[in-house]
């Protein structure tokens, strides 16, 4: 599809409202209360114009059978689908990867209370897988006010 067709579709089908995208970018661009945005900055406008491009020539290859029954629920997670395997694509940093991937996640820079070590600042993490097949994020931190530096690590979600 051209850019002028693909511009024609944008603009006169109906299927997908231009809120559902707007309001999709403007919860994963900004930060909430619950998340904060894995996206880095300096990638967002691009992220943005591929996700549309993508996402929208998805819904333009769908027949009026397969519109009728797809739920709000398929068109959310295809629509994160691409926008998350776009922006993989879009960064090469390791830590912006594992933002990327486990959005929820401490990052670096955040503050961990440790009942043991205390108040401490991550200050790296990395993915590792082990020998039983699972992913670990490790994560070394220090406590500024013992100048202890400290390191621990847990299971990912699979």
């Amino acid at each position: 599809m051209t850019d002028k067709e693909f511009e024609i579709f944008i603009n006169e089908q109906d299927f997908i409202g231009h809120d559902f995208i707007d309001e999709s970018f403007k919860f994963w661009f900004n930060n909430n209360d619950h998340i904060r945005t894995p996206f880095p900055e300096n990638i967002q406008r691009k992220l943005k114009e591929r996700t549309i491009r993508i996402f929208m020539e998805w819904v333009y290859e769908l027949g009026d059978e397969e519109k009728n029954r797809l739920t709000n629920d398929i068109i959310v997670e295809t629509f994160e689908m691409i926008l998350f395997n776009q922006a993989m694509n879009m960064v090469t940093d390791e830590d912006h990867k594992i933002s990327i991937c486990y959005p929820f996640l401490p990052r670096l820079g955040d503050v961990v209370n440790d009942k043991n070590k205390g108040t401490s600042t991550i200050i790296s993490r990395e993915l590792d897988v082990k020998d039983d097949e699972k992913k670990y994020l490790k994560v070394r931190l220090i406590n500024t006010d013992a100048e202890l530096e400290w390191a621990t690590e847990f299971e990912l979600p699979a």
